[in-house]
């Protein structure tokens, strides 16, 4: 495939993948409003805010790809420049909220196991987790050679793998069908990362693993609608008095943050 088609495909995947976290912020704000436990609209809230930030980072990759700079100097700025500076700290940064979102969430599942399983130690691992996302997020943008790429990718993608892992495993001992169905999303869309990091490795404009990404993220958002009752349910029930099955069906109104 010739390097203009390339770049228009990639364009166009990650045109649908901006579409799709456009639809999964809005469905996860939307369903904020009226889900009535706090555990659930704070994961609500989670899950709008990444998929909201992840829009500007697909149309950015996008202006870059169809710039004539991204031709010389590829989907980052040149080095030493201010820009790739902040490019550098705004990648980490958005990483460490990545890592933070999904560490909340585990800490959730773990919390809900009616034993406390401490999924393949996870309290114990997490921190050596979330340096090693940091550092390879960062040593990616100063690759120089393929070993120094090659490297940042083992960095990002071990800890992947192991994220996903503890989110299917655990959410797999939770017995709230919501935050189960939840964090089977959030595995799969975990494994998805891994995708795209052995995409980059061919070229950096096979971002099409993004568009699989921002599915799952989407199938998150919808998953915490099927919760019941709603918030607006919940008020007419107190009003009335009644105390509905679907109430006690409702799941932990607290837990982790």
């Amino acid at each position: 495939m010739s390097g203009d088609l390339l770049i228009i495909v990639d364009s166009l995947a990650l045109s649908i993948s901006a579409i799709i976290f456009a639809l999964a912020a809005y469905r996860a704000f939307a369903s904020r409003r009226v889900l009535a436990a706090p555990l659930y609209r704070n994961r609500a809230l989670w899950t709008g805010s990444v998929a909201l930030v992840s829009v500007p980072i697909a149309l950015w990759v996008i202006f870059l790809e169809n710039t004539g700079s991204s031709a010389t100097y590829g989907l980052v700025p040149p080095f030493g420049t201010p820009e790739f500076y902040l490019f550098v700290i705004l990648t980490a940064a958005f990483t460490a909220v990545a890592f933070a979102w999904i560490d909340s969430t585990i800490r959730v599942a773990l919390e809900l196991d009616f034993l406390h399983r401490d999924v393949a130690r996870w309290k114990t691992a997490r921190p050596a987790a979330g340096v090693a996302l940091v550092v390879g997020t960062v040593v990616a943008q100063f690759a120089t050679a393929d070993w120094v790429l090659l490297t940042s990718i083992l960095l990002l993608a071990v800890p992947a793998t192991y994220m996903a892992a503890v989110l299917v495993v655990g959410g797999s001992h939770v017995r709230d069908e919501t935050m189960r169905r939840y964090m089977r999303w959030m595995g799969y869309m975990v494994a998805s990362v891994f995708l795209e990091l052995v995409t980059q490795v061919f070229s950096p404009y096979l971002n099409f693993p993004l568009a699989i990404f921002a599915y799952f993220l989407y199938g998150m958002s919808t998953s915490l609608l099927k919760t019941a009752p709603l918030g607006a349910a919940t008020l007419e029930i107190s009003a009335s008095g009644a105390k509905p099955s679907a109430l006690r069906d409702q799941g932990p109104s607290r837990g982790p943050r």
